[in-house]
Protein backbone atom coordinates (compact mmCIF):
# COMPACT_ATOMS: atom_id res chain seq x y z
CA UNK A 1 0.00 0.00 0.00
CA UNK A 2 1.39 3.36 -0.84
CA UNK A 3 1.58 5.79 1.83
CA UNK A 4 -1.02 8.89 1.98
CA UNK A 5 0.53 11.97 -0.13
CA UNK A 6 0.59 13.88 3.43
CA UNK A 7 3.25 11.32 4.73
CA UNK A 8 5.49 11.05 2.47
CA UNK A 9 6.01 15.00 1.89
CA UNK A 10 9.15 15.07 3.80
CA UNK A 11 12.23 16.58 1.74
CA UNK A 12 16.16 14.94 0.74
CA UNK A 13 18.60 15.40 4.22
CA UNK A 14 20.87 17.25 6.41
CA UNK A 15 23.00 19.51 7.60
CA UNK A 16 24.12 22.09 9.52
CA UNK A 17 22.92 22.35 13.17
CA UNK A 18 22.78 25.75 15.62
CA UNK A 19 24.99 25.41 19.00
CA UNK A 20 21.98 26.98 21.33
CA UNK A 21 19.36 24.37 22.36
CA UNK A 22 16.69 24.84 25.27
CA UNK A 23 15.13 22.86 27.66
CA UNK A 24 12.39 24.72 29.08
CA UNK A 25 9.29 27.00 27.94
CA UNK A 26 10.16 31.10 27.76
CA UNK A 27 7.34 33.88 27.61
CA UNK A 28 5.80 34.43 24.01
CA UNK A 29 7.70 37.57 22.67
CA UNK A 30 5.38 40.08 20.10
CA UNK A 31 5.55 38.80 16.88
CA UNK A 32 7.40 35.65 17.65
CA UNK A 33 6.91 32.16 18.11
CA UNK A 34 6.71 29.60 20.57
CA UNK A 35 6.60 25.83 19.65
CA UNK A 36 5.60 23.67 22.81
CA UNK A 37 6.62 20.05 22.30
CA UNK A 38 5.38 16.72 24.20
CA UNK A 39 7.50 13.51 23.23
CA UNK A 40 5.40 10.49 25.13
CA UNK A 41 8.28 7.66 25.58
CA UNK A 42 11.28 9.44 24.40
CA UNK A 43 14.34 9.37 26.91
CA UNK A 44 15.98 12.49 28.31
CA UNK A 45 19.09 14.01 25.95
CA UNK A 46 17.76 13.26 22.38
CA UNK A 47 17.70 16.74 19.98
CA UNK A 48 15.16 17.86 17.96
CA UNK A 49 15.55 19.90 15.07
CA UNK A 50 13.84 22.06 13.41
CA UNK A 51 14.38 22.47 9.43
CA UNK A 52 13.23 24.54 6.49
CA UNK A 53 13.87 24.25 2.34
CA UNK A 54 16.98 26.17 2.01
CA UNK A 55 17.92 27.80 -1.84
CA UNK A 56 19.49 23.96 -2.99
CA UNK A 57 16.48 22.38 -2.36
CA UNK A 58 17.98 20.67 0.72
CA UNK A 59 17.15 21.11 4.75
CA UNK A 60 18.72 23.30 7.10
CA UNK A 61 18.00 23.12 10.69
CA UNK A 62 16.84 26.61 12.09
CA UNK A 63 16.40 25.78 15.91
CA UNK A 64 17.63 22.87 18.33
CA UNK A 65 15.74 21.74 21.23
CA UNK A 66 16.89 18.50 24.01
CA UNK A 67 13.90 16.99 24.82
CA UNK A 68 13.92 16.39 28.91
CA UNK A 69 11.07 14.49 30.74
CA UNK A 70 9.27 13.73 27.43
CA UNK A 71 9.35 17.62 26.48
CA UNK A 72 11.27 20.19 24.22
CA UNK A 73 10.77 23.76 23.41
CA UNK A 74 11.35 25.86 20.40
CA UNK A 75 10.73 29.92 20.31
CA UNK A 76 11.53 32.70 17.75
CA UNK A 77 11.06 34.83 14.68
CA UNK A 78 10.14 34.20 11.23
CA UNK A 79 9.42 37.00 8.85
CA UNK A 80 6.53 35.51 7.03
CA UNK A 81 4.54 31.59 7.64
CA UNK A 82 6.62 29.01 5.82
CA UNK A 83 6.80 25.36 5.64
CA UNK A 84 9.72 23.75 8.13
CA UNK A 85 9.91 20.51 9.13
CA UNK A 86 10.41 19.00 12.62
CA UNK A 87 13.00 16.18 13.10
CA UNK A 88 14.24 13.98 16.13
CA UNK A 89 16.83 11.82 16.79
CA UNK A 90 16.60 8.11 16.60
CA UNK A 91 13.37 8.94 14.75
CA UNK A 92 12.92 8.10 11.04
CA UNK A 93 11.04 10.98 8.74
CA UNK A 94 10.14 14.48 9.25
CA UNK A 95 7.20 15.85 10.50
CA UNK A 96 5.99 19.32 8.02
CA UNK A 97 4.01 21.93 9.24
CA UNK A 98 3.56 25.52 8.68
CA UNK A 99 5.04 28.27 11.54
CA UNK A 100 4.73 31.42 11.82
CA UNK A 101 4.70 33.92 14.92
CA UNK A 102 2.05 32.49 17.06
CA UNK A 103 2.24 29.85 19.91
CA UNK A 104 2.25 26.10 18.16
CA UNK A 105 1.72 22.14 20.64
CA UNK A 106 3.01 19.40 18.81
CA UNK A 107 2.64 15.88 20.16
CA UNK A 108 5.30 13.72 18.98
CA UNK A 109 4.14 9.98 17.58
CA UNK A 110 7.60 8.34 18.09
CA UNK A 111 5.81 4.88 16.19
CA UNK A 112 5.82 7.30 12.80
CA UNK A 113 6.80 10.72 13.40
CA UNK A 114 4.82 11.92 10.04
CA UNK A 115 1.43 10.96 12.68
CA UNK A 116 2.47 13.38 15.10
CA UNK A 117 -0.60 16.22 16.06
CA UNK A 118 -0.03 20.06 16.25
CA UNK A 119 -2.50 22.29 17.28
CA UNK A 120 -2.26 26.43 17.44
CA UNK A 121 -3.12 27.91 14.10
CA UNK A 122 -5.57 27.74 11.54
CA UNK A 123 -3.13 27.06 8.88
CA UNK A 124 -2.12 23.78 10.50
CA UNK A 125 -5.27 22.78 11.20
CA UNK A 126 -6.71 22.79 7.85
CA UNK A 127 -3.41 20.66 7.06
CA UNK A 128 -4.54 18.39 9.84
CA UNK A 129 -8.23 17.65 8.30
CA UNK A 130 -6.46 17.26 4.91
CA UNK A 131 -4.15 14.43 6.34
CA UNK A 132 -6.88 13.00 7.74
CA UNK A 133 -9.30 13.14 4.33
CA UNK A 134 -7.08 12.04 1.93
CA UNK A 135 -5.64 8.90 5.18
CA UNK A 136 -10.07 8.22 4.54
CA UNK A 137 -9.55 8.47 0.69
CA UNK A 138 -6.29 6.26 0.49
CA UNK A 139 -8.18 3.60 3.00
CA UNK A 140 -11.27 3.50 0.47
CA UNK A 141 -8.95 2.88 -2.48
CA UNK A 142 -7.30 0.09 -0.75
CA UNK A 143 -10.25 -2.01 0.13
CA UNK A 144 -12.56 -1.37 -2.92
CA UNK A 145 -9.35 -2.46 -4.72
CA UNK A 146 -9.02 -5.46 -2.32
CA UNK A 147 -12.47 -6.64 -3.09
CA UNK A 148 -12.31 -5.82 -6.66
CA UNK A 149 -9.44 -8.29 -6.85
CA UNK A 150 -10.88 -10.66 -4.35
CA UNK A 151 -14.11 -10.82 -6.43
CA UNK A 152 -12.19 -11.26 -9.72
CA UNK A 153 -9.99 -14.52 -7.69
CA UNK A 154 -14.06 -16.08 -6.85
CA UNK A 155 -15.16 -15.42 -10.25
CA UNK A 156 -18.09 -13.21 -8.69
CA UNK A 157 -19.69 -9.94 -10.72
CA UNK A 158 -17.09 -6.79 -10.48
CA UNK A 159 -19.88 -5.15 -12.72
CA UNK A 160 -19.10 -1.22 -11.72
CA UNK A 161 -15.74 -1.71 -9.51
CA UNK A 162 -13.52 -0.48 -12.28
CA UNK A 163 -15.28 2.68 -12.78
CA UNK A 164 -15.24 2.78 -8.70
CA UNK A 165 -11.51 2.67 -8.64
CA UNK A 166 -10.73 4.68 -11.40
CA UNK A 167 -13.08 7.60 -9.61
CA UNK A 168 -11.20 7.37 -6.32
CA UNK A 169 -7.93 7.29 -7.88
CA UNK A 170 -9.16 10.86 -9.72
CA UNK A 171 -10.34 12.18 -6.41
CA UNK A 172 -7.00 11.53 -4.56
CA UNK A 173 -5.23 12.65 -7.65
CA UNK A 174 -7.22 16.32 -7.17
CA UNK A 175 -7.59 16.22 -3.53
CA UNK A 176 -4.05 17.96 -2.81
CA UNK A 177 -5.11 20.54 -6.14
CA UNK A 178 -8.53 21.53 -3.96
CA UNK A 179 -6.77 21.98 -1.17
CA UNK A 180 -4.47 24.76 -2.85
CA UNK A 181 -7.38 26.18 -4.51
CA UNK A 182 -8.83 26.67 -1.47
CA UNK A 183 -5.42 27.62 0.38
CA UNK A 184 -4.35 30.07 -1.84
CA UNK A 185 -1.66 31.44 1.11
CA UNK A 186 -0.75 28.29 2.83
CA UNK A 187 2.92 27.47 2.48
CA UNK A 188 1.99 24.13 2.52
CA UNK A 189 0.48 24.65 -0.98
CA UNK A 190 4.53 25.13 -2.22
CA UNK A 191 5.09 21.79 0.19
CA UNK A 192 2.58 19.74 -2.05
CA UNK A 193 3.70 21.07 -5.47
CA UNK A 194 7.13 20.07 -4.54
CA UNK A 195 6.48 16.54 -3.57
CA UNK A 196 4.03 16.57 -6.91
CA UNK A 197 6.94 17.55 -9.40
CA UNK A 198 9.84 14.92 -7.64
CA UNK A 199 7.71 12.30 -7.82
CA UNK A 200 6.10 13.03 -10.94
CA UNK A 201 2.92 12.07 -9.38
CA UNK A 202 0.09 14.32 -10.95
CA UNK A 203 -1.05 15.99 -14.59
CA UNK A 204 0.92 18.61 -15.61
CA UNK A 205 -1.71 21.01 -16.38
CA UNK A 206 -3.06 20.45 -12.39
CA UNK A 207 0.76 21.63 -11.18
CA UNK A 208 0.68 24.44 -13.34
CA UNK A 209 -2.68 25.72 -12.62
CA UNK A 210 -1.99 25.16 -8.88
CA UNK A 211 1.21 27.07 -8.93
CA UNK A 212 -0.52 30.17 -10.63
CA UNK A 213 -3.03 29.93 -7.84
CA UNK A 214 -0.67 30.32 -5.05
CA UNK A 215 -0.37 33.61 -3.79
CA UNK A 216 2.68 35.46 -5.29
CA UNK A 217 4.61 36.36 -2.04
CA UNK A 218 5.34 32.87 -1.15
CA UNK A 219 6.84 32.05 -4.31
CA UNK A 220 9.91 34.06 -3.01
CA UNK A 221 9.87 32.26 -0.08
CA UNK A 222 13.17 29.23 -1.04
CA UNK A 223 10.67 26.54 -1.54
CA UNK A 224 8.69 29.02 -3.39
CA UNK A 225 11.36 29.58 -5.67
CA UNK A 226 12.62 25.74 -5.94
CA UNK A 227 8.72 25.13 -7.23
CA UNK A 228 9.17 27.96 -9.49
CA UNK A 229 12.18 26.85 -11.61
CA UNK A 230 10.31 23.71 -12.15
CA UNK A 231 7.51 25.17 -13.70
CA UNK A 232 8.52 26.39 -17.17
CA UNK A 233 9.62 22.83 -18.44
CA UNK A 234 6.23 21.52 -16.56
CA UNK A 235 4.59 23.97 -18.68
CA UNK A 236 5.96 23.31 -22.04
CA UNK A 237 5.43 19.59 -21.17
CA UNK A 238 1.76 20.78 -20.45
CA UNK A 239 1.50 22.40 -23.94
CA UNK A 240 2.54 19.05 -25.87
CA UNK A 241 0.25 17.32 -23.95
CA UNK A 242 -2.60 19.43 -24.66
CA UNK A 243 -2.28 20.06 -28.26
CA UNK A 244 -3.79 16.58 -28.52
CA UNK A 245 -6.55 17.16 -26.21
CA UNK A 246 -9.88 16.04 -27.35
CA UNK A 247 -11.45 19.18 -29.13
CA UNK A 248 -8.21 20.30 -31.02
CA UNK A 249 -7.22 19.65 -34.33
CA UNK A 250 -4.61 16.40 -34.71
CA UNK A 251 -1.64 17.81 -35.29
CA UNK A 252 -0.04 16.37 -38.68
CA UNK A 253 3.26 13.64 -39.00
CA UNK A 254 4.79 11.99 -41.49
CA UNK A 255 7.14 8.48 -41.44
CA UNK A 256 8.35 5.81 -43.94
CA UNK A 257 6.03 2.89 -44.54
CA UNK A 258 7.72 -0.26 -45.14
CA UNK A 259 8.75 -0.16 -48.41
CA UNK A 260 10.32 3.42 -47.71
CA UNK A 261 6.98 5.68 -48.90
CA UNK A 262 6.81 8.80 -46.92
CA UNK A 263 2.87 8.85 -45.54
CA UNK A 264 1.42 12.12 -43.90
CA UNK A 265 -1.79 11.53 -41.84
CA UNK A 266 -3.31 14.81 -44.02
CA UNK A 267 -3.46 12.62 -47.16
CA UNK A 268 -4.95 9.33 -45.26
CA UNK A 269 -7.46 11.24 -43.25
CA UNK A 270 -11.45 10.11 -43.92
CA UNK A 271 -14.99 10.42 -42.99
CA UNK A 272 -13.41 9.10 -39.55
CA UNK A 273 -10.04 8.36 -39.03
CA UNK A 274 -7.94 5.72 -36.15
CA UNK A 275 -4.78 6.53 -35.61
CA UNK A 276 -3.42 3.52 -33.80
CA UNK A 277 0.23 3.31 -32.38
CA UNK A 278 1.50 -0.38 -31.79
CA UNK A 279 4.56 -2.69 -31.59
CA UNK A 280 5.62 -6.17 -33.20
CA UNK A 281 7.05 -7.00 -29.59
CA UNK A 282 4.13 -6.25 -27.53
CA UNK A 283 1.61 -8.85 -27.41
CA UNK A 284 -1.55 -6.42 -25.89
CA UNK A 285 -0.80 -4.63 -29.21
CA UNK A 286 -0.90 -7.56 -31.39
CA UNK A 287 -4.38 -8.67 -29.61
CA UNK A 288 -5.88 -5.16 -30.70
CA UNK A 289 -4.57 -5.62 -34.08
CA UNK A 290 -7.21 -8.69 -34.24
CA UNK A 291 -10.44 -6.91 -33.23
CA UNK A 292 -8.93 -3.40 -35.22
CA UNK A 293 -9.05 -5.52 -38.57
CA UNK A 294 -12.40 -6.48 -37.78
CA UNK A 295 -13.33 -3.24 -37.62
CA UNK A 296 -11.79 -2.09 -41.03
CA UNK A 297 -13.85 -4.74 -42.89
CA UNK A 298 -16.70 -3.57 -40.98
CA UNK A 299 -16.56 0.16 -41.78
CA UNK A 300 -13.67 1.33 -44.54
CA UNK A 301 -16.61 1.03 -46.94
CA UNK A 302 -18.55 3.99 -45.20
CA UNK A 303 -15.47 6.28 -44.23
CA UNK A 304 -13.31 4.86 -41.81
CA UNK A 305 -9.44 5.56 -43.04
CA UNK A 306 -7.25 4.22 -40.29
CA UNK A 307 -2.93 4.76 -40.09
CA UNK A 308 -0.73 2.47 -37.67
CA UNK A 309 2.04 3.71 -36.06
CA UNK A 310 4.74 0.83 -35.10
CA UNK A 311 7.41 1.90 -31.99
CA UNK A 312 9.52 -0.82 -32.97
CA UNK A 313 13.31 -0.46 -32.24
CA UNK A 314 13.90 -1.07 -28.93
CA UNK A 315 17.39 -2.17 -27.70
CA UNK A 316 16.05 -5.83 -27.59
CA UNK A 317 15.30 -5.91 -31.23
CA UNK A 318 17.74 -7.57 -33.60
CA UNK A 319 16.27 -6.30 -36.56
CA UNK A 320 13.19 -4.05 -36.14
CA UNK A 321 12.26 -3.35 -39.65
CA UNK A 322 12.17 -7.03 -40.39
CA UNK A 323 10.02 -7.98 -37.10
CA UNK A 324 7.73 -4.47 -37.67
CA UNK A 325 6.80 -6.12 -41.20
CA UNK A 326 6.53 -9.53 -40.11
CA UNK A 327 3.57 -8.64 -37.80
CA UNK A 328 1.70 -6.82 -40.52
CA UNK A 329 1.83 -9.45 -42.62
CA UNK A 330 0.59 -12.25 -39.89
CA UNK A 331 -1.64 -10.07 -38.44
CA UNK A 332 -3.24 -8.73 -42.14
CA UNK A 333 -3.31 -4.87 -41.22
CA UNK A 334 -4.21 -3.64 -44.84
CA UNK A 335 -3.90 0.23 -44.11
CA UNK A 336 -1.51 2.41 -43.64
CA UNK A 337 1.42 1.13 -41.72
CA UNK A 338 4.23 3.75 -40.74
CA UNK A 339 7.21 4.02 -38.45
CA UNK A 340 11.05 5.53 -37.71
CA UNK A 341 12.08 2.38 -35.58
CA UNK A 342 12.91 4.89 -32.87
CA UNK A 343 10.50 3.07 -29.58
CA UNK A 344 9.27 5.71 -27.44
CA UNK A 345 11.99 8.17 -28.61
CA UNK A 346 10.31 8.40 -32.07
CA UNK A 347 8.59 12.65 -32.38
CA UNK A 348 5.05 11.13 -33.52
CA UNK A 349 4.25 9.51 -30.08
CA UNK A 350 6.07 12.70 -28.70
CA UNK A 351 4.06 14.75 -30.07
CA UNK A 352 1.18 12.94 -29.00
CA UNK A 353 2.58 12.08 -25.96
CA UNK A 354 2.04 8.33 -26.14
CA UNK A 355 3.66 6.33 -22.92
CA UNK A 356 1.93 3.24 -23.39
CA UNK A 357 0.34 0.88 -25.86
CA UNK A 358 -1.93 0.27 -27.09
CA UNK A 359 -2.90 4.43 -27.87
CA UNK A 360 -5.18 5.27 -30.38
CA UNK A 361 -6.44 8.52 -31.48
CA UNK A 362 -10.21 8.88 -32.93
CA UNK A 363 -10.36 11.73 -35.58
CA UNK A 364 -13.81 13.27 -37.12
CA UNK A 365 -14.15 14.16 -40.70
CA UNK A 366 -12.94 17.54 -39.78
CA UNK A 367 -9.07 16.41 -38.60
CA UNK A 368 -10.69 16.90 -34.46
CA UNK A 369 -9.53 14.98 -31.98
CA UNK A 370 -13.17 13.23 -30.57
CA UNK A 371 -11.62 10.37 -28.53
CA UNK A 372 -8.35 8.75 -27.17
CA UNK A 373 -8.16 5.23 -26.60
CA UNK A 374 -11.33 3.40 -26.62
CA UNK A 375 -11.81 -0.27 -26.95
CA UNK A 376 -14.22 -2.78 -27.57
CA UNK A 377 -17.90 -1.62 -27.98
CA UNK A 378 -17.41 1.91 -26.70
CA UNK A 379 -14.93 2.01 -29.92
CA UNK A 380 -17.50 0.69 -32.59
CA UNK A 381 -20.27 2.82 -31.10
CA UNK A 382 -17.87 5.87 -31.70
CA UNK A 383 -17.03 4.99 -35.30
CA UNK A 384 -21.15 3.95 -35.78
CA UNK A 385 -21.64 7.65 -34.77
CA UNK A 386 -18.88 8.93 -36.51
CA UNK A 387 -19.84 7.32 -40.18
CA UNK A 388 -23.75 6.51 -40.05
Amino acid sequence: MKPPLFFVLACLLVFSCKEETKTAPVPLEPDAYIISGTAPGLVNGLRAYLKSTNEKGFLKVRDTAIIMNEFFVFDGKVELAEAWFLEVNSLDGSFPFVIDNSALVIEVNKEDIQKSKIEGNAINNSISNFNTQLKKLNDSLNNTSERYRERIIKKESVAGMSNQVRDLKDVILRFPHEFIKNNTDSPYGLVLLNTMIRRNSSDKGMIVASFDRIDESLKNSYLGQRVSKSIPEIRNQYDIIAATHIGKIAPNFSAPSPNGKTIELNDVKGKATLIHFWSSWYKASRRDNVRLVKLYEKYHDKGLEMIGISLDGNATQKNPKSDWKKAIKEDQLIWDQISNLNYFNDTISKTYSVRSLPASFILNSEGVIVAKNLTGNSLDAKLKELLE
